[in-house]
């Protein structure tokens, strides 16, 4: 009860114009007038709200982790966030953003598209696409995900006489997920999205071996920071965000044979600080909401040049690293006017016993 409290104080400062700041379980009572000192009681803000998550998970941390997610989901998507370590809940302004942040679309002001193409293991082929566009006084987007596994034997359940068992047949799989998703600025600090997703999986051959479904993903970003001095040089650029979302808060599966299949919704909470020298700074940290689930953190940094290079912040350079559950991250990115490059090297071990190498192509115009 408590953390609410602080929390109804730190939030109820927010309209205050004073500028006598807001208490903070991290900052104590803040009573600057100037604008560096709301600056540093933003900041404060922003790591109240991942102290008070992070309080809340504390109980439903557990030593093992039970439970499973929607698989074709699970790999992420988009080499720069990926290259981040996975930190891009309070980032998500590109086209990526239907499958990280819906609320992050409201950033989107041109026509973008990405896609990207992954040997996960031996099998296993993943590909994704995502196109984005400003739509209906924010932004819509449009993806398709889908992982791929060739050449899988079916065994029989019994064993024979030399205990051995018989293999029955060799099928495929696929699985697919088809995003659609809106969102929007309700003011100048808050945007809010939704993604709704169909979910499709298929073993070819295999009676019952078909399913479909739906998950809908919520997504909601706070900018904390906005600059009320465009002429002030040492403003510009500065920006703090956080970002919410609940991936699968609703969600289900259904197989030919009648089975069904949810999975528990996960709760996600990022902080990214923007500055034009040295970056972007981003921490995330989710929770499955169901007791025997223990929080995952990830975070990540890039330095970009992209705002540097030409007034419409085509052309530049990026380099980024991260960290995830998996491992160390890291990444690179180059765009030449409205082509863009984007790599990262990624630790997955729950995918593949190899570490992975993504490669995102992406056009803005």
């Amino acid at each position: 009860m408590n953390n609410f409290i602080c929390l109804y104080k730190v939030t109820a400062r927010l309209g205050d114009k004073s500028g006598r700041g807001f208490p903070s379980p991290l900052c104590g009572e803040g009573n600057k007038r100037d604008e560096g000192g709301k600056g540093v009681r933003w900041i404060c803000l922003g790591f109240s709200i991942l102290y008070l998550f992070w309080t809340m998970t504390l109980p439903a941390m557990a030593v093992g982790q039970a439970g499973t997610d929607i698989a074709v989901l699970k790999a992420g998507v988009g080499a720069r966030p990926l290259g981040m370590g996975g930190a891009f809940t309070a980032v998500a302004d590109n086209a990526d953003a239907p499958y990280w942040n819906p609320a992050g679309l409201a950033k989107i002001t041109s026509n973008e598209i990405t896609t990207m193409q992954t040997k996960l293991s031996t099998d296993a082929d993943h590909y994704y696409i995502s196109y984005a566009q400003p739509a209906w006084g924010g932004a819509m987007g449009i993806s398709w995900v889908q992982v791929g596994l060739g050449n899988i034997t079916q065994t029989s359940k019994e064993v024979d006489a030399r205990n051995e068992v018989k293999n029955l047949n060799v099928f495929n799989y696929f699985s697919n997920a088809y995003l659609l998703s809106y969102g929007r600025e309700l003011n100048e600090r808050i945007s809010i999205g939704l993604t709704a997703k169909y979910l499709t999986s298929d073993m070819f051959s295999i009676a019952g071996g078909q399913a479909y479904g739906y998950s809908l993903t919520p997504g909601i970003m706070f900018k904390l920071t906005v600059n009320s001095n465009p002429l002030d040089k040492n403003a510009r650029g500065r920006q703090l965000t956080v970002g919410m979302k609940i991936d699968e808060l609703f969600n289900q599966q259904k197989w030919g044979t009648g089975t069904i299949e949810k999975v528990p919704p996960k709760l996600r909470v990022g902080l990214a600080y923007q500055l034009p020298n040295p970056g972007l700074f981003a921490l995330d940290i989710s929770q499955t909401i169901k007791s025997g689930y223990r929080p995952e953190f990830s975070g990540g940094y890039e330095w970009s040049s992209f705002a540097k290079a030409s007034e419409d912040k085509a052309n530049g350079l990026a380099l980024r690293v991260g960290y995830s559950e998996g491992g160390l991250t890291a990444g690179a990115g180059f765009a030449v006017k409205h082509a863009r490059i984007d790599y990262a090297y990624v630790t997955q071990r729950a995918l593949s016993k190899d570490n992975v190498h993504r490669i995102s192509l992406s056009g803005v115009w």
